[in-house]
């Protein structure tokens, strides 16, 4: 039992399908479609973004702006978010994120207003921010539509979700002895790299089924367009908003999302709606609750088993705990709730390693005026700061990791056991987010997560390989 991981967490992690996409071919017709042309004409258009931009008034130049360029956001947000809070105290500022014209960013102090108003919209801000609407991202469009947060909501509840713990441990235990192999010897791999497979694995015993949690064709499109998209919604995030719709035709990185998007090895999802009466993209509504799973999942996990290698007097409790809890029964329904050390692990990296330096993120359905006479413009973004996550007003050496954090405050109080759980929400822990918007499928990633990382701890020795950068990116 012996195995090294090299910690390296920086993975490579709706409407009908248009009518008028060519599966065969996605460039232009003409001198265009072979690339001759191209250079100019993006030149053109980086010609006329700059004019526009500098021409059209802006709504939101009342918010001072704390960084030039994206890139400095995406390089370093936690600490340009701090020099913010720093120098603008309780008032809200901007930062250019790539989400027209920036995001506003809110201290934590209005979050009772924000948090149930639904003139505050998370889907939308979320549509927004991915591109949705864009050819090649219909996966993201399916993350706003009603039949699958349905879905989650009817489907992935937790009492739902205990019921699942066998099978769900068992394609956890198969996927790791595939993918991590049983080798006794120490060899590297790249944790993202693996991990991303694994949860697609696993996540793919519910959606799409078994029958398919196996198939090398699905798990290739889910975890590839997952990377794919991603790093195509970066890169389209550089132009300004307003040129999406132009220059996605002519970014490699967004022709690489459509072609998977609108891969053959999907139709199978179309004849099935159709059979079903069903007027929705069944493929794209697949590949967006792959999305959901993987992407949160595999951020967690990697931060978590980073964070233990780094502590590592923490996996002897941790294996202690779980032969413990297995020892009562086996995989009952509750027992991942009482593996509490390994919640609180979990819980205690996200903390210290959110999704993003920021939470809450919401889009302005209409103008609203805060209690403190702050106006927000219709159809802007905002988020609020997260600084309560590392407030020591709040939490005792807040840039400190403690695995027990979270087991104690559960010990200590009544109170303590609701809301130091990994998928509680509080002001002080918006890992998951807070209020009407708080993430629905957080249960079904608690547990995925907690699975694989059961078998992960009881089967396999792990440290960080040589020379492994253990900095994140903190944005």
């Amino acid at each position: 039992m012996s195995h090294v991981l090299s910690a390296n967490t920086q993975t490579t992690l709706s409407p009908p399908r248009p009518s008028w996409v060519d599966r065969s071919h996605f460039g232009l017709p003409g001198p265009m479609g072979n690339g001759g042309h191209v250079p100019y004409l993006m030149a053109l258009l980086l010609v006329v973004s700059v004019m526009a931009v500098s021409l059209r008034p802006n709504r939101l130049s009342a918010f001072p702006v704390i960084n030039g360029s994206k890139n400095e956001y995406l390089r370093n947000g936690r600490a340009m978010l701090a020099r913010g809070m720093r120098e603008y105290g309780s008032k809200p500022f901007r930062v250019n994120t790539g989400l027209g014209g920036g995001v506003i960013i809110l201290n934590s102090s209005v979050m009772p207003e924000v948090r149930n108003d639904h003139r505050f919209d998370s889907t939308k801000f979320l549509l927004q921010y991915w591109q949705a609407g864009i050819p090649g991202f219909e996966p993201y469009i399916a993350l706003g539509t009603e039949i699958l947060h349905n879905v989650i909501k009817w489907n992935l509840t937790p009492a739902g979700i205990a019921k699942l713990n066998k099978p769900l441990s068992d394609e956890a235990n198969s996927a790791l002895k595939d993918i991590l192999t049983d080798n006794e010897e120490w060899h590297e791999v790249l944790l993202g790299d693996v991990l991303i497979r694994i949860v697609a694995r696993v996540s793919s015993v519910i959606f799409p089924g078994p029958e398919l949690c196996r198939n090398p064709d699905w798990l290739k499109i889910t975890v590839n367009y997952t990377n794919k998209a991603t790093n195509a919604a970066k890169v389209l995030r550089r132009w300004p908003v307003f040129l999406y719709r132009v220059v996605h035709w002519f970014l490699p990185e967004c022709q690489e999302a459509r072609r998977m998007v609108f891969h053959d090895e999907l139709d199978w999802y179309e004849s099935a709606a159709k059979r079903m009466g069903d007027d929705y993209d069944a493929a794209s509504q697949q590949l967006g609750l792959s999305i959901l799973a993987i992407l949160t999942s595999n951020d967690l996990m990697s931060q978590s088993i980073m964070d233990l290698c780094q502590n590592p007097d923490m996996f002897e409790p941790l294996r202690d705990e779980i032969r413990s809890v297995l020892g009562d029964g086996g995989w009952k329904p509750n027992t991942l709730f009482n593996m509490k050390l390994l919640d609180s692990v979990l819980k205690e990296s996200l903390r210290l390693k959110p999704v993003a330096a920021v939470a809450m993120g919401r889009r302005v359905m209409s103008e609203v005026q805060l209690k403190d006479g702050t106006r927000l413009p219709s159809e802007c973004g905002i988020a609020l700061s997260a600084e309560k996550m590392w407030d020591p007003e709040v939490y005792k050496n807040p840039r400190t990791y403690d695995g027990y954090r979270f087991l104690h405050m559960r010990e200590a109080s009544e109170q303590g056991e609701k809301t130091a759980q990994l998928v509680s929400t509080s002001p002080e822990h918006l890992g998951f987010g807070l209020g009407i918007h708080a993430c629905p499928g957080r249960f079904f990633g608690a547990n995925t997560v907690k699975l694989v990382m059961c078998h992960l701890l009881l089967k396999y020795d792990v440290k960080l390989a040589d020379n492994t950068s253990t900095k994140p990116l903190e944005f």
